[in-house]
């Protein structure tokens, strides 16, 4: 019984159009809370959520996720008139800590690029991640098609995003000088060992266990924020890094920026500017004054 509800409810996903990693994650956690529960998933208590709920031991940012799989599952029952209750409905979501932006800094980026560069894949990966700001999801699904050269050196390549959210992003000369190495593959262009196409999990490892293997505390995710950063130093307005990002909201954009003092405090200088010519004026104001 459980399994036939959720293929029906995997097969909604599917015809809205939902990424095919949300319908993974979806099946797998639904199949946890059907091992865990002692009856079908559609006559679950708001009790039997919360003991579920109380049983995991993950960190608040999993226990979110989790929960938010099972409250749509539940609000999609509800609404196609499986339940005449949504148990999950009061189901409580753990507030997660702001999160702190942590881009790699220079000096380490340049330690990684080097380290990397007996391992060409490996090397443009950083790069993209680095100097484009991709994602290694988004890393994964590049395709030949994607990219399309300039004439001048450079290229324009269409990463497709988050919740099927596509975008285009710049390719500098110098980064499309090693992306071109892997232009002759037909489709996705980055591959595994075996030749299949490489998948998200593994650019993830891969680039983890390399920075790991150098003594750097960093994932290939804070390549993207230090991305961010420095467009943001170099003068960038924040809403085209929103756009480079691939963010829809600003707010998640602020979370990848890192502030930087040096550059917040050219700001406060320069807002201070007009007050050297104000206390001239005052001072020559003082003396005409004087008898």
């Amino acid at each position: 019984m459980n399994d036939q509800i959720i293929n029906k409810h995997i097969s909604y996903l599917n015809r809205r159009n939902a990424q095919p990693s949300t319908m993974i994650h979806r099946r797998g956690q639904l199949e946890r809370l059907s091992a865990f529960l002692d009856r079908p998933l559609l006559g679950a208590t708001p009790e039997n959520l919360d003991r579920w709920q109380q049983s995991l031991r993950v960190c608040a940012s999993s226990v979110q996720t989790y929960s938010s799989h099972v409250r749509a599952f539940y609000e999609w029952a509800h609404d196609s008139e499986l339940i005449a209750e949504n148990p999950a409905k009061n189901l409580v979501m753990p507030k997660i800590a702001r999160r702190v932006p942590r881009p790699i800094p220079e000096k380490d980026l340049e330690l990684a690029l080097i380290a990397s560069r007996h391992d060409h894949q490996l090397f443009t990966w950083l790069l993209l991640a680095g100097y484009c700001g991709l994602r290694a999801a988004e890393i994964a699904r590049v395709a030949r098609g994607d990219v399309r050269p300039d004439g001048e050196g450079g290229a324009f390549l269409t990463v497709h995003g988050k919740g099927g959210a596509d975008r285009v992003v710049r390719v500098s000369p110098e980064v499309f000088n090693e992306l071109n190495a892997y232009l002759h593959r037909q489709g996705l262009i980055f591959r595994r060992a075996n030749g299949k196409p490489m998948i998200p999990n593994v650019v993830t490892q891969i680039a983890s266990a390399h920075m790991k293997g150098i003594g750097l505390p960093y994932t290939l995710h804070t390549l993207r924020h230090r991305f961010a950063t420095s467009l943001c130093d170099l003068g960038a307005d924040i809403r085209d890094v929103q756009a480079a990002l691939g963010h829809t909201d600003l707010a998640t954009t602020s979370i990848y920026v890192a502030h930087s003092v040096r550059r917040g405090a050219k700001d406060v200088d320069r807002l201070s500017k007009g007050l050297r010519t104000l206390k001239g004026r005052q001072q020559s104001s003082r003396k005409k004054a004087e008898p």
